[in-house]
């Protein structure tokens, strides 16, 4: 199924085509928001997929100290340069995320949100939001499994696609890099949706 749906690609001529046949109306993120949604999608596909990639521990902290709360690009960089930091000097797991927590000096209301990191809890609601968003047989979600899910780099992906259509290997680069664009774009504004509908049912 999943190649089924990547050959579809071979019919798609222009980036809008592949939007507006396989997506609703999303509007594009900036470079912070793309890299915190990989994030997210890297947890997703390590649990969906079985295989935990190399990037999987810092990406779980990174994704669950942002998920919470609506920070600023300069707050969002700082995150990133923090958990990096820890990372590259051994700290993983829940030990990374304290560490990251304390240096960020969270104030209380934020740091009651982020009471620890749950990785499971961030994929499952990954999970939910790309079953929102995609059929099966859509190209974009094929992508997002192959990428995540089998760990496969977007060159190979590209490559695949080439084999399996004829098409040349460069146009297929490009429309496994279309894929990938939207899927952030549509998986980050859906995840923020969710994260406000759930904050309102608690308020209310």
């Amino acid at each position: 199924m999943k190649s089924e749906a990547l050959s579809q690609l071979a019919l798609v001529m222009r980036k809008s085509d592949l939007k507006k046949r396989y997506l609703k109306p999303v509007q594009l993120i900036t470079p912070l928001q793309s890299a915190w949604v990989r994030c997210l999608l890297d947890v997703w596909g390590g649990k969906y997929g079985g295989s935990v990639g190399p990037d999987t521990a810092k990406s779980s902290v990174i994704g669950h100290l942002m998920i919470r709360q609506n920070w600023s690009d300069k707050d969002s960089e700082r995150i990133f340069k923090v958990v990096m930091d820890l990372h590259k000097q051994g700290y993983s797991g829940n030990e990374l995320f304290t560490k990251a927590q304390q240096i960020i000096l969270l104030n209380d209301k934020v740091g009651s949100l982020l009471e620890r990191a749950n990785e499971q809890e961030d994929a499952d609601l990954v999970e939910q939001v790309m079953c929102k968003l995609f059929t099966a047989d859509n190209p974009i979600r094929a992508v997002a499994i192959k990428h995540y899910c089998e760990r496969k780099c977007a060159q190979h992906i590209a490559a695949e696609l080439s084999k399996m259509t004829g098409m040349d290997i460069e146009n297929a680069k490009t429309r496994i890099r279309w894929c990938r664009q939207l899927l952030e774009a549509s998986v980050f504004h859906a995840i923020r949706q969710e994260i406000d509908a759930i904050r309102h049912d608690i308020a209310a």
